[in-house]
């Protein structure tokens, strides 16, 4: 996925910029041991919204990166990502019902 088409393109910089660095930093955490969004932020200096960003480029590039309410790390085995997927799923829907929603306020009388 090109940087220029990231949804926060707003980010895009910091992705170019520090992709790299977070990735070597998650591939040095597991499930067990994960890095949290505040952690990396004061680390590199930059906003939360760059980390998630961050984030979802590596994982669309095919990096196993898992998250909780703990933190992020590098997934070793495939278990070790169910519930991450699932979270992401829950998210579509509820992003697909609010979609959804908003097509409806026009169609009622």
């Amino acid at each position: 996925m090109p940087l220029t088409s990231f949804p926060n393109s707003n980010h895009s910089t910091a992705v170019e910029a520090h992709a790299p660095t977070v990735l070597r930093g998650l591939r040095a955490r597991d499930q067990d041991r994960p890095v949290t969004a505040r952690e990396i932020t004061e680390a590199l200096d930059i906003p939360g919204p760059a980390v998630r960003a961050i984030v979802h480029y590596l994982r669309t590039e095919g990096h196993p990166i898992g998250s909780s309410g703990k933190g992020y790390w590098y997934a070793r085995r495939p278990g070790e990502l169910g519930a991450t997927i699932d979270h992401l799923e829950q998210r579509i829907r509820s992003m697909a019902a609010a979609a959804n929603g908003l097509r409806k306020a026009f169609d009622a009388p």
